[in-house]
This record gives C-alpha cells, sequence and structure tokens, in this order.
C-alpha cells in the first residue's frame, strides 16, 4: 500500500499522465450533468477545461526542476495557478448573458471555474481533494436543482420563467394576454414585444412566476386555443 501511495506522490511520466487522465475524468463526469441539462459548456468543454488545468499546474510544479536551484533564478509557482482562475474567468463570462430581468449561465460559469480548481487538485496531486470537489459539486448542481426549480431560488423566492408567445397584432392583444395568464394564476414580471415586418404579428418575450400547483404549459395549452394565437409555450 505504502509503495502505491509513494507511486502516486513522485512526479513521473506516468505519475503525471495518470493525473491528467484522472483530471479529465472528473471533468467529463462534471460535464455529463451540464450535458444532459442541455447548456453550452457540456461534456467535452469541461473536459478541456480540467485537463488544461491540470496540464498547466503540472508545468508548473515540475517544468522548471532543471533550473529551480541556480542562484540566479528565481521560480514563483503560484503565478501560474492565479493566471489559470484569471483565464478561465473569461471563459465563464462567456457563458453568461442577460434576457429580460433574467441573468442566464451563471451555474454553468461557476461550474467552469470549480472545474478548473478541480483540474489543478488533480494536478498537483491532491487526489482526494479534487474527488471530494466533484462530489459535492454534483450534490449541488444535481440534488439542490430539485428543490423547487432550484434550491437558490427558493431561498430568493425566485422562480421565474422565460416564455415565448406569438399571436396576431390587434389593439387588445397583449393586454388579454396578460388577463389571461393573471386568471390561472401566472404573473407577468416582464415582457418584449416585437412586431413582424409586416405589422401583423406580436413575438413576446415573457418572464413570469406562478405558484407550485400551477402547470404552466397547461395554462398555455388553453391559451393555444384562443383565436388569433399561433404559438405559446415556456422555454
Amino acid at each position: 500500500m505504502s509503495e502505491i501511495i509513494e507511486f502516486f506522490n513522485g512526479y513521473s511520466d506516468p505519475v503525471l499522465i495518470v493525473r491528467l487522465v484522472l483530471a479529465g475524468i472528473c471533468g467529463g463526469i462534471i460535464g455529463v450533468e451540464r450535458t444532459l441539462r442541455q447548456k453550452d459548456a457540456g461534456f467535452r468543454t469541461h473536459i478541456i477545461v480540467a485537463m488544461g488545468a491540470a496540464l498547466m499546474i503540472i508545468i508548473s510544479k515540475y517544468g522548471f526542476l532543471d533550473i529551480v536551484y541556480l542562484d540566479s533564478v528565481q521560480v514563483d509557482v503560484s503565478r501560474v495557478a492565479s493566471n489559470i482562475i484569471t483565464g478561465i474567468s473569461f471563459l465563464g463570462a462567456g457563458m453568461i448573458f442577460v434576457k429580460g430581468i433574467s441573468i442566464k449561465g451563471l451555474t454553468t460559469a461557476a461550474g467552469i471555474w470549480v472545474t478548473a480548481a478541480v483540474g489543478m487538485a488533480m494536478g498537483a496531486g491532491l487526489y482526494i481533494i479534487a474527488l471530494v470537489s466533484v462530489v459535492l459539486l454534483l450534490l449541488v448542481q444535481i440534488v439542490f436543482h430539485k428543490f423547487l426549480i432550484g434550491f437558490d431560488k427558493v431561498l430568493a423566492n425566485d422562480n421565474l420563467v422565460p416564455c415565448f408567445v406569438q399571436l396576431d397584432n390587434t389593439p387588445a392583444s397583449v393586454k388579454e394576454l396578460k388577463t389571461f395568464l393573471r386568471a390561472n394564476g401566472v404573473q407577468v414580471f416582464d415582457s418584449v414585444v416585437t412586431a413582424s415586418p409586416d405589422n401583423t404579428t406580436l413575438t413576446i418575450h415573457l418572464n413570469v412566476q406562478f405558484e407550485k400547483d400551477v402547470d404552466i404549459d397547461d395554462v398555455f395549452e388553453r391559451y393555444l386555443k384562443k383565436d388569433g394565437v399561433h404559438q405559446a409555450f415556456s422555454i
């Protein structure tokens, strides 16, 4: 047992390759959950991020061993780690977008950030810390998500759902839509209305909130039966 521990704590090429592979596996495990939720950053992205972070940490720790003992050379291995976090921040920022008053992609961006940290831990040989971090991250993303559209939204009392409606352009069409939704227990928080080039139809993007016992899909199915309604669904 001690020989195995000694092997994995070393820095020979086979050990470093194992660390890269394990980092990729950890990233893939995290990425599967994002892929199943049809997020932009999924399985492959998380593998690449974790492996890339692990590779940079390996280079930082072991790539300068031939010069680190020279009197004229000073090496600060922490500088590479800090710059990995900076670089991942740019990647995460590309996954966040604003739609109406809602901000989307924050969880995925935060997950990418932690995935990079998992890769860094694996590259540094902190195997247990990396594996525990994967388990904790999956608990947050999977288990907490099951509670009322996200545990974080429950705490904030914020379960806004984006919706899409397309209907004929009449003087009272938007007002009638909001009246119908309000009568069925759906509250409209904001809306963006766009008219077609010929001004015959309206495309409406809504952010709505409703009680747990309201079936938003059933509400829109009933609304679709009204004259002049072409499309209506929650996103």
